[in-house]
């Protein structure tokens, strides 16, 4: 490590202990380690740069995330298009009641194949469906399914992709119970994963009132720490 680096990384750390997130964000750009950097800048609450941050670092689904918040539906499809995933770039589209061309984008998604991206596939068809004045009946349908792939889904990007949609799903037609069981079947087949449990009691809380009734566990671990050991594995740093 040299010399720069020890001392940026210092700074970071320093910046991030008195919770002045933008100046750590600026060292970690400074030392080239973007995903820390729009972890910093996310922190910070600034979301613009946090987006364009984790966008130039290849990470759509955090950068979508914070242009969703922005209310930037287009954007945040657009985070996905430029990594190829038409399926998610459609989602992002419906969730901002973009029916029509999230359909379009459905409908060039033929090709996904037989795995559980044919199930989101299926999922993100039925709510465009429902959003379009359908019945509720095929999109109920369908979250039995989810609840019995999601233990067996060994791919934690795929399992939480698919939590995140048959959890919306369910909530966009109020079946806060399916809600909960898809989180209590992820919970579950992760042999009770705390990543998991804290996303299911922001849930709970908010929807449910209460957040009581869940199993008990350890919450998630955050820090820089972890972030700059993931950004310098990326980097081929220290």
């Amino acid at each position: 490590m040299s010399r720069r680096t020890r001392l940026l990384l210092q700074a970071a750390r320093c910046y991030a202990e008195i919770q002045a997130h933008t100046e750590a964000a600026r060292c970690y750009d400074l030392l080239g380690w973007q995903w820390s950097a729009a972890d910093a800048y996310h922190r910070a609450g600034d979301l613009e740069h946090a987006a364009r941050t984790y966008r130039q670092a290849g990470h759509p689904e955090q950068a979508a995330h914070c242009y969703r918040l922005l209310g930037r539906p287009e954007l945040a499809a657009r985070c996905w298009q430029e990594r190829g995933r038409r399926l998610e770039a459609a989602w992002e589209l419906l969730l901002a009641g973009d029916i029509t061309p999230a359909r379009r984008l459905l409908a060039a998604a033929d090709t996904i194949g037989k795995g559980p991206q044919q199930l989101r596939l299926e999922l993100a068809r039925a709510l465009a469906d429902r959003l379009g004045g359908g019945p509720p009946g095929p999109l109920l349908a369908l979250f039995p399914r989810v609840e019995a792939r999601l233990p067996s889904l060994a791919v934690r990007t795929e399992r939480r992709l698919m939590l995140d949609w048959g959890v919306e799903a369910a909530d966009r037609v109020e079946r806060f119970d399916w809600g909960a069981r898809l989180f209590r079947a992820a919970y579950d087949g992760q042999g009770g994963g705390s990543d998991i449990l804290n996303r299911w009691r922001e849930w709970a809380t908010e929807r449910l009132g209460s957040a009581a009734w869940l199993p008990s566990g350890p919450p998630v671990e955050t820090g820089d720490t972890a972030d700059v050991a993931a950004d310098s594995g990326r980097a081929g740093g220290p």
